[in-house]
């Protein structure tokens, strides 16, 4: 290559690298704003709930699922009797039912228990709460008599004699992590359960009494002397540092929140107002959806000609995906809703692909390009090694789903979409580019992880424009995700490897 060609090829090359950190800090404050709203609005819709009195912590028991393990710990079986959950008593031993716990819970300030239940013949309840997971776990092993006649119970913690498993005093309940119902019932006896919160008997201060702004580096100052004052309050409201990534909110919010779970969390500068959560509607949007795959079987069956049809086809792919990923429509558990959308997006650009579908198996030309896209195994490994901690062991049949699973995304991204990006840019090597972001923005709102697979998939795409295979790629592509799963994810670099709305949780 001639002095010309090299300054040329330099050139790109940084063109390449400029454009990768431009859109790296466009991902972080993407992620970073839509975490500040998220934590804006989760404050506003709390404060409405206080301002109703509504329980903040609330547990509807309607399906096994609802209980933690989703069964009762001890000789005892549960099902689903239409919306409740009863419980049936096998031997007449002591059982327990865990109420999941997704934050840590605020006994202290909110010491009320309120139980919807109904035992169908005499018996006992009591109560176990744990501090942490290092911390003894406290037993009221008698906090009320049950009766047939009962269907509702108040039970204040404040009031019970708590002993540890050493038969020790235990602290009045404070910050929870754990807390179990202790029901014993006769053999055969049952009991009917259909929800429990907890309340408060505390009056709520006025915000401006019980605000606090936190520096910059809040994450570095201990919480006691920031927050010496809010000892007592019991929902304080906190405003986050300005300018600070998603991954430092969600950090900052929950060692906040390991101390006051009520607390209010909300961006620099912002006062939450109460503003209850507005109510999906599903009829809308199972709407939204129908039209949606409608419009995917018409353009599969008759493809629009001409120079938008490359548009239209992205299009196509992407809006079902893209709608339930970056519009936080993927919760903790996958909706019917979200998975036909999703699915739609996918099932259309197969129907749009299968004639190329051998493309998807297509062996490289030659033994260097399988190597090629393993050049992001060492950099993924020294990442491990400075920001990562001990291997974590993966599940063989979930080692096995991964690959397939990343195959069929490089599929996606590498032939779907990599292919009309061409026909639509005036330099087709550019089209590495966008669909770079496509699948950085597919992993929307983990800043951390976004940055990575903008950074990875542009590489990659790199390297299928050489070789036309997606095997080489969907190999690397599989290893690097496992080995940042077992070995990077939970560390100061990566807070997960969760996306959508569970990337909050």
């Amino acid at each position: 290559m001639n002095e010309t060609g090299r300054l040329r090829a330099a050139l790109i090359c940084a063109s390449y690298v400029l454009v990768a950190l431009i859109a790296c800090v466009a991902l972080g404050r993407l992620a970073a704003q839509m975490t500040a709203t998220q934590l804006l609005d989760q404050a506003q819709h709390q404060l409405a709930r206080i301002e109703a009195n509504q329980p903040l912590w609330e547990w509807q028991l309607r399906k096994p699922r609802d209980l933690v393990a989703g069964r009762a710990f001890g000789n005892a079986t549960v099902v689903q009797d239409d919306d409740a959950l009863r419980v049936t008593s096998e031997d007449g031993t002591p059982f327990e039912l865990g109420l999941p716990i997704a934050s840590p819970l605020d006994l202290r300030h909110w010491p009320i228990l309120q139980l919807a239940l109904q035992s169908n013949t005499a018996g006992n309840i009591g109560l176990v709460w744990q501090g942490s997971s290092h911390a003894l776990a406290c037993l009221a092993p008698s906090a009320h008599v049950l009766t047939p006649d009962t269907s509702s119970l108040r039970i204040d913690l404040r009031d019970l004699a708590w002993k540890s498993a050493e038969q020790g005093k235990c602290a009045t309940p404070g910050i929870a992590q754990m807390l179990r119902l202790r029901v014993q019932l006769p053999r055969d006896g049952s009991l009917r359960i259909a929800s429990a919160a907890l309340l408060t008997t505390e009056p709520m201060p006025h915000l401006q009494d019980v605000a606090i702004d936190l520096p910059k580096n809040a994450l570095q100052q201990g919480m006691d002397r920031i927050t010496a004052r809010t000892q007592n309050w019991p929902m304080p409201l906190f405003r986050l540092p300005d300018g600070i990534s998603a991954e430092a909110m969600l950090a900052l919010s929950n060692r906040l929140r390991d101390r006051w779970p009520a607390a209010l969390i909300v961006p620099a500068g912002e006062t939450p107002q109460a503003e209850p959560m507005a109510r999906p509607r599903q009829a809308w949007a199972w709407s939204a959806c129908i039209v949606y795959l409608l419009v995917l079987l018409w353009l599969a069956l008759r493809p629009v000609r001409g120079r938008l049809r490359p548009w239209i086809e992205i299009a196509g792919c992407l809006l079902g995906p893209l709608w339930v990923i970056t519009g936080l429509h993927w919760g903790l558990r996958p909706t019917p809703l979200g998975l036909t959308t999703f699915g739609g997006g996918l099932v259309y650009a197969l129907a749009i692909e299968r004639r190329h579908l051998p493309r998807l198996w297509r062996w490289p030309g030659a033994g260097r390009q399988w190597l090629w896209p393993l050049a992001t195994l060492p950099v993924t490994v020294l990442l491990a090694m400075f920001y990562g901690h001990a291997l974590r062991p993966l599940l063989l049949g979930h080692v096995l789903a991964y690959f397939a699973w990343a195959w069929l995304q490089q599929w996606l991204i590498l032939v779907v979409l990599l292919h009309r990006f061409e026909r639509i840019l005036p330099r087709p090597s550019w089209a590495i580019v966008p669909v770079a972001l496509v699948f950085a923005l597919l992993h929307t709102p983990n800043a951390a992880l976004m940055q990575l697979c903008f950074v990875g998939e542009l590489w990659w795409a790199w390297c299928f424009l050489r070789s036309r295979s997606v095997l080489p790629v969907a190999l690397s592509h599989a290893i690097c995700a496992l080995l940042v799963e077992s070995a990077l994810a939970g560390g100061p670099l990566l807070r997960s490897l969760e996306v959508s709305a569970r990337f909050f949780l």
